[in-house]
Order: structure tokens, then C-alpha cells, then sequence
């Protein structure tokens, strides 16, 4: 798999191409990408260049699948934010926020009636990123904590859940 990627980027160097890349393997889409789109459900989410998503993601979704990506080190701690429920038929999505029935953020606040009913534009939040989130400023670091529990098995292991 190094190699074939390796191969695509010397590509992409000397012939200036540029690819469209589909992969469910994080840590390859942050090493072969320049612009990083996360969608849900049919929907891009969240558009950014990839140090911008993978330094500051800023949708709730995105933020769960950055938490979920392996840490190499077995001695460091991460939290992961587990989302609960089942994922939605994409053949008949819901209504407003497509990831409002799964989504942490929604559950910490009080007044989110909109993402019933209103489903969020991509908005450019600056430096060619955007995101589609009603909330999207009230994600800060503390409430990305609260939706991460940690459980620990020992010394260096634990188990994160929510």
C-alpha cells in the first residue's frame, strides 16, 4: 500500500495531477491529501486543507472520526467519541441536520430544535475551511471533552466510551 501511494504522489509531482481520492482510512487521506472533504450521509460536512481538518476539525462528525483514528503510541491516552445510535437509510435521510439523530454536540445543548428543521449551509469559517454545523461555535475543546469519557484499564491502557 506505501508503495502504490508513494507512486501516486511522485505522480502528482511530476505530472502535476491532481486526484480525487475516496478512502475510509484516515491516516492515508491525511498522508496523500492536500484538501480533505468528510461527508455524511451523501453530504459533505466539512471541506478543509487537510492540516486545517486534522489540527481544528469543526464538525461534530469529524471530530468523532479524528477521535476513532489509532494512536501509534500504546502509551498515550486519547478519548474517542463513540456515536450512539444507528446510521440513517441514506435512500431516505433525516430531516434538517442529516447527522442530528447521532450527533454529541446536539445533545449538550438545549436549543436545538433548528437541526430538526433547517439543514446547515457549508459556510467558509476561514482559510478555505467550511463547515456545515448550526453550532459550529460552540465547539470548543471543553465541550469536545464532555462528549469523551475515559475508562482506565491499567497504567497505559484504557477504554473510551460515551
Amino acid at each position: 500500500q506505501s508503495q502504490i501511494l508513494n507512486l501516486l504522489l511522485d505522480l502528482r509531482n511530476e505530472f502535476g495531477l491532481t486526484y480525487l481520492f475516496i478512502a475510509h482510512n484516515l491516516s492515508v487521506v491525511q498522508y496523500i491529501s492536500d484538501r480533505v472533504a468528510v461527508m455524511y450521509l451523501g453530504k459533505i460536512v466539512e471541506l478543509a486543507p487537510v492540516g486545517g481538518l486534522y489540527s481544528g476539525p469543526q464538525h461534530p462528525y469529524s471530530i468523532a472520526l479524528l477521535s476513532a483514528v489509532p494512536e501509534p503510541d500504546p502509551r498515550r491516552r486519547s478519548r474517542r467519541i463513540v456515536l450512539k445510535g444507528d446510521v440513517p437509510s441514506p435512500a431516505a435521510p433525516p430531516s434538517g441536520c442529516r447527522f442530528r439523530t447521532r450527533c454529541w454536540l446536539r445533545e449538550q445543548l438545549d436549543d436545538s430544535e433548528i437541526c430538526e428543521t433547517a439543514d446547515p449551509p457549508l459556510q467558509d469559517i476561514g482559510g478555505g475551511h467550511l463547515t456545515a454545523c448550526h453550532f459550529r461555535d460552540r465547539i470548543t475543546p471543553e465541550v469536545t471533552a464532555n462528549a469523551a469519557h475515559r475508562v482506565t484499564l491499567g497504567d497505559d491502557a484504557e477504554v473510551v466510551a460515551v
